[in-house]
């Protein structure tokens, strides 16, 4: 049996049922920092074809300070763990070892199954050492310290590991460390190769900083495989590996990635393409690389916008100063992310930007400047949403009165809208027509058709192809305005708009179609008290539903759009109740003055977000200094011309909810009663 260990075949599901020599210590409990405990596997020890280097589970007092050598020539091999120690421990293998298929089997371990978490290991599959584990989530090579005291860990393979089944991993690290000055280092210049669901190459989790170093081949084999899965804080990673093997990759990006570059055909690459990836990640050129001033295809795959921290910059290699751009060629995919050196520097962005146009290509935009120029347009559409939102309440006040012998009213004019703090400007021509049905009842609706507007920046164009309309009803017990008064009114309101995002940095002027809604319905009552045969004061309460947004679109790619994003409809709603007083008075027979003044409050409200899917993954907050309670106020002043003929002028002020922007709005009128 033992002539037939030397002749495993590593890479093999299956597996001898014997060792290959044994070691000289198979449960190593004791050991202390001053103390360590010694175990060596030779090929010249008696072989245990049951225990590998075990030390007692459950305990987190023993099997710490524990040194393992496992020598060339040796074989481990046994339906479980080959060694699996405490914290503290050296572990290093130049042998074989083989957990057949055990479930969960590790090859070499450190704090699993209830053993210290402490942390402070030093494992490495050297050169001529190999790893082979069949069973389900297994690993290789596995680390847990989740204290949060825990201390640095390393892990290194330099031979080969290979894990066939479920869950299983070629080398995994569980860290807790909260520690910023511990930083665990994960190197790999061996191969790795994993078959099953999930069984990825490298598995990082835990807060505990990270560094990972790949100099040599991992291939995950099997569906939701990775290269490197992350679940943990990889503050850096360095890859030399690509060609037509790329290191794949999904979870939490690294903070850094320095990509290694060994010539034009040789160079790191990086697949996201099949994962799900969060984070921001920086790149980098390796400082160790050898590069030339050309282009190197795919570097990264399946990184979006908001996934990218940086975009170009220098590197200096062999005493030459480098400038790099990670670039999208015009008109091509969007997630795949070429690497152009240029051993000239450019001394401007738009210098870069023009160069790399005339090759065919755009910069990569990045999560920085692509969230600023998002967060201008979020600002812009609050002002947009409440500018429209301003018209149909106001609309929603619209009325005509003054009726002739055939009991009709109409009222012509124009109306000039302003949201402070940005140049929200619209200004419309309006009629409103009635029908009195009875000394008590009038019905009546009325269009709205804007004429021109501006809004800032240039971030979004309106069309005024459809007019804002609306409808009333109203039932009033006296006609001099005293009594009760009820008035029931709806507005809509539907405006297509062209929306571009600012250039910010490297972020790109995607521009896409979309249209943006308002609509409402109010419901108002009022009690006029007479003053003097001259004024009247009415207290009023009522409650208004309004709801409106965006319709979701997406942008177009162009010769200036490499990434371009698609957006999520906004839907916005508000129930809102209010309350106040207004008050008439008559100067003299032919001059009437109009004041009010009132309070209003939402008493439910959704507020969407800006959210973009595709291309970049962004959420911007609409919500910002929301305000639930806003006062508002009117003044107007009406002259009548004839019996018939009046001549109005008023002004309304509102507080709106977003950002707590105001708008105000000057409404000048002529109407008759016919």
């Amino acid at each position: 049996m033992k002539l037939l260990g030397c002749f495993f075949i590593f890479f093999s599901s299956t597996s001898f049922a014997a060792s290959v020599g044994g070691c000289n210590n198979y449960t190593p409990d004791a050991g202390t920092s001053s103390a360590r405990v010694t175990v060596t596997c030779s090929s010249s020890v008696s072989p245990d074809a049951t225990s590998g280097v075990i030390s007692t589970q459950g305990s987190t007092t023993l099997g710490n300070y524990v040194t393992v050598n496992i020598l060339n020539g040796t074989s481990l091999i046994i339906d479980g763990s080959t060694v699996g120690v405490g914290s503290n421990a050296n572990i290093s293998n130049r042998g074989n070892l083989n957990t057949s298929s055990f479930y969960y089997g590790y090859g070499m371990s450190s704090g699993a199954n209830g053993r210290s978490q402490a942390g402070g290991n030093t494992l490495v599959n050297e050169s001529n050492g190999t790893i082979y584990t069949g069973g389900g989530y297994a690993a290789g090579m596995y680390v847990s310290a989740t204290n949060a005291s825990s201390v640095a860990n390393a892990l290194t393979n330099d031979g080969r590991i290979q894990t066939d089944g479920v869950g299983a991993a070629g080398m995994r690290l569980v860290s807790g460390s909260t520690s910023g000055s511990v930083v665990n280092s994960i190197v790999n210049t061996g191969l790795i190769t994993t078959n099953g669901s999930a069984a990825h190459g490298i598995q990082v989790s835990g807060v505990g900083s990270v560094t990972i170093q790949n100099t040599g081949t991992i291939t995950a084999n099997g569906a939701n495989a990775f290269g490197i899965y992350s679940a943990g804080n990889i503050i850096s990673l360095t890859n030399s590996q690509g060609g037509s093997n790329p290191l794949t990759f999904s979870g939490v990006l690294p903070t850094n990635y320095n990509a290694v570059i060994a010539s034009p055909t040789a160079y790191g690459k990086l697949d996201a393409s099949n994962g799900v990836v969060t984070g921001v990640m920086n790149f980098a050129v390796a400082s160790t690389s050898t590069v030339a001033a050309t282009t190197y295809v795919t570097v990264l795959s399946g990184i979006k916008i908001n996934n990218l921290g940086n975009s170009y910059g220098t590197v200096t290699i062999g005493g030459t100063q480098y400038q790099w751009a990670l670039v999208h060629r015009i008109n091509g995919p969007a997630d795949k992310t070429d690497l152009v050196l240029s051993p000239v520097v450019q001394p401007s962005l738009a210098a870069l930007e023009e160069t790399l146009a005339t090759q065919s290509y755009l910069i990569a935009p990045i999560a920085y400047d692509t969230q600023v120029a998002l967060s201008s347009m979020g600002t812009a559409l609050q002002g947009l949403f409440s500018m429209q939102s301003a018209g149909v309440i106001n609309g929603m006040s619209y009325d005509c009165s003054l009726f002739g012998a055939n009991n009709v009213c109409v009222s012509a004019g124009g109306r000039f809208t302003n949201v402070s703090a940005y140049p929200y400007n619209n200004s419309s021509a309006l009629v409103i027509g009635a029908y009195r049905v009875s000394n008590n009842i009038r019905i009546g609706g009325y269009l709205d058709q804007n004429l021109s507007q501006s809004t800032p920046g240039g971030i979004a164009q309106l069309s005024n192809g459809s007019p804002m309309v609306g409808v009333f009803g109203v039932w009033s017990q006296n006609p001099d305005g005293t009594g009760v008064e009820t008035k029931v009114s709806a507005g809509y309101a539907n405006k297509g708009a062209t929306l571009t995002r600012p250039v910010v940095g490297v972020s790109e002027a995607g521009t896409g179609s979309t249209s943006l809604t308002s609509q409402g319905v109010l419901g108002l009552f009022k009690y006029g008290f007479g003053i003097n045969n001259k004024t009247v004061l009415s207290p009023y309460a009522g409650m208004r539903y309004v709801v409106g947004g965006m319709n979701g679109y997406a942008e177009s790619q162009s010769n200036t759009v490499s990434s371009p994003l698609t957006y999520n409809a906004i839907d916005n709603y508000t129930t809102t109740v209010l309350a106040g007083i207004s008050g008439t008075h008559k100067l003299n027979e032919k001059t009437s003055f109009l004041i009010s003044a009132g309070i209003e409050k939402d008493t439910n409200a959704n507020i969407s977000n800006l959210v973009t899917t595709g291309n970049g993954e962004f959420n911007i907050a609409m919500n910002n200094n929301y305000r639930s309670t806003r006062p508002t106020a009117s003044l107007g002043v009406f002259h009548d011309l004839s019996m018939n003929e009046r001549i109005g002028i008023s002004a309304i002020y509102r507080q709106e909810a977003y950002q707590a922007l105001t708008s105000a709005t000057v409404m000048a009128t002529y109407t008759v009663g016919l």
